[in-house]
Formats: structure tokens, C-alpha cells, sequence
């Protein structure tokens, strides 16, 4: 039989990943080298450790991307099938879960530095990843949300404050004093939810009146929400531990500690399975991770850096770390239901 039969690859660990990822390929028949190469693509990936059957691999960018192959002098691997996201926007400055508008657009921030005004520290992505920058004045916009009425919410950590941004024209305070407020969401009664990283989860009801809804550790960073469909809250935020924790809150504010272990973890977003994908350092791995709300189980989903938020929209996933966010789709292999 001959060493081009003999060499495949037989799986990769997880599906997707982000450049800059880092990938488990098991396979036959590799034989690490000078001569030995992993490609997306026609792009080279870093081999950061290689047997015959194990290799594990830094992700480039590589945007016509379909598939990983090996290389060992002439000899080349069949295809293998994996999910590698694109670049989807630069220049930019998330610090939290980017949003979907209700025309399908993406929101995003410039939020700056604490104390930074930027001139357009709020952008549109359109689906073609055009950037159209909105005219306003928010300094250090954090935390983003829509409400069920269309209109977009904003937190600002320097100003301690939750604005409404109307149809995109005009700015007004929702809510004060909230301390250095950063993830936001809204259950399904309309009720938005802040979480202000000194320790305190705020509750605001429609008519702007707000309580104090829970206490939690303080976060180094930022508080980062979700909420499922039985008005349950989820919390993360990065403290000085490397482990930290991913906490649910029900809706009499009792708080439960779900998962441990978690390394800088940040923004969540649910799949469309149910399921919740959270973005975090778990076990020695990095990316986004899946957790069930059936049994509490924690799949290792994305191969990424270490990032600040996500966003679903349909059949598309988008990663935001640094100052870029990248796109890609689900597949049937991610386990879209």
C-alpha cells in the first residue's frame, strides 16, 4: 500500500475554529519533519507538536479555506473537511458581545480606553462586512442590546449609565448610577438586566425604575449576560483566578455556580440548539465552549483565542477578540438542529 493511501486524517478537535486557534488533528501516517506540512487551503499551519497519529496546530488565515491536508514531501493527505472563520471587519473595538440587528446587520463598538472619546464609537457591519459608523456621542460604549420594540440599548461603563439609542438618532438615559456597567440584556417581559462589574447585577423594569437583582464577585473586566428562555440569567466575568466561574441566576435572584474552572471567561451567546456557547481558557483549551443545559456537560466547540463576545444570527456565527470580528457558518458537523 502506498504512503499516499496511508496517510489521512481521521478527526479533528473541536469542528471550527478562529485564527489563531489551536487545533488537535488525529491521523495516519504523518511523519513530522522538515518535509511535513499542515494546510488550509494553500495556507502553511504552525505545527506546535506532531506524532505519526497527533498533531496540533496554530490556525492561520486562510479565506477560501475549505478543508485540511497533509503534507509529507510529495505525498498529500485527502481533504478533510473543517469550518475555518474569515475576517469579517477590522479596525475596531469590541469589548463585548456584538449584536444583530433586526435587519440583519451586525453592532458593534469603538469603545476606546476608559475616558476615551471616539468620534464614532459605534458601527454597523453590513453583510458584505461594509462599516457605517453612527454619528453619536457615548463614551465608552460597553454592553449592547435590542429590545423587543427594535430599539438598541447601550451601556456606557465611564458614565454609568444605559442609554436608548431611538431609530439611531437620538440618544436618551435609561437608567444611573449603575457603577462601571458592561453586559446587558432583556428577558422576555421586556425587563433589562445590567451587570456592574464592581459586584452588583442590577434589574430595570420598563418604566426605568431599577433594584439591585443580585451580588456576585467583582470582574477585572466586565460582567457578560445571557438569558435562556425560562427567564434565567447567565452570568461570566474574568477575575484575578484562573478560576472563575460561569453563574446562573433565577428569577428570585438566587444564584447557583454552574461551572468551575473557567480561565477569562466572557461573552455567551446561545445556540441555536438550546444550548450555551461561552467564550473562555477551559481545561488547557481556549475558544468557545458548548454548554448544555440538559446535563451540564462542556464541549469544546470553537478552537479560538481568547475572545471578548459572539453573536448568532441564523446559520451565521460571529467572534469578536481585539479589534476584529471574523464570520463563519454552522454546519451540520457543529450539531445545527
Amino acid at each position: 500500500m502506498s504512503a499516499k493511501k496511508k496517510m489521512n486524517i481521521t478527526g479533528v478537535s473541536p469542528q471550527m475554529g478562529v485564527p489563531e486557534g489551536q487545533l488537535v488533528i488525529n491521523c495516519s501516517g504523518f511523519r513530522p519533519g522538515l518535509d511535513s506540512r499542515v494546510l488550509l487551503g494553500d495556507i502553511e499551519a504552525s505545527i506546535m507538536s506532531a506524532s505519526e497519529d497527533r498533531i496540533i496546530v496554530r490556525l492561520p488565515e486562510s479565506p477560501k479555506c475549505l478543508g485540511l491536508t497533509l503534507q509529507v514531501d510529495e505525498t498529500v493527505s485527502p481533504v478533510f473537511p473543517f469550518n475555518l472563520a474569515t475576517r469579517f471587519a477590522t479596525e475596531l473595538h469590541p469589548v463585548a458581545n456584538p449584536v444583530v440587528a433586526p435587519d440583519g446587520t451586525l453592532i458593534t463598538t469603538i469603545s476606546g480606553g476608559r475616558g476615551q472619546q471616539v468620534a464614532q464609537p459605534l458601527v454597523r457591519i453590513t453583510n458584505q462586512g461594509d462599516k457605517i459608523p453612527f454619528h453619536c456621542e457615548i463614551m465608552n460604549p460597553t454592553g449592547l442590546a435590542f429590545s423587543a420594540d427594535g430599539q438598541l440599548y447601550i451601556t456606557s461603563r465611564n458614565d454609568g449609565t444605559v442609554l436608548r439609542y431611538t431609530d439611531f438618532e437620538n440618544l436618551e438615559v435609561v437608567a444611573d448610577d449603575l457603577g462601571v456597567p458592561c453586559g446587558i440584556v432583556f428577558d422576555s417581559d421586556g425587563i433589562l438586566y445590567v451587570g456592574d462589574r464592581t459586584g452588583k447585577i442590577y434589574r430595570i423594569d420598563t418604566g426605568g425604575n431599577k433594584e439591585e437583582f443580585a451580588q456576585l464577585e467583582p470582574s477585572i473586566a466586565a460582567y457578560h449576560l445571557a438569558m435562556d428562555a425560562e427567564k434565567r440569567l447567565y452570568v461570566t466575568g474574568p477575575t484575578f483566578s484562573m478560576r472563575d466561574i460561569l453563574y446562573r441566576i433565577s428569577g428570585d435572584g438566587k444564584v447557583e455556580n454552574l461551572i468551575e474552572g473557567l480561565a477569562r471567561p466572557q461573552g455567551m451567546v446561545f445556540h441555536p440548539d438550546g444550548d450555551l456557547l461561552i467564550a473562555a481558557g477551559y481545561r488547557g483549551n481556549k475558544g468557545i465552549f458548548k454548554y448544555s443545559l440538559k446535563d451540564g456537560s462542556m464541549q469544546h466547540f470553537v478552537a479560538a483565542p481568547i475572545l471578548v463576545g459572539l453573536a448568532v444570527s441564523g446559520q451565521d456565527i460571529y467572534f469578536a477578540g481585539g479589534s476584529s470580528i471574523y464570520r463563519a457558518q454552522f454546519s451540520g458537523q457543529e450539531g445545527l438542529n
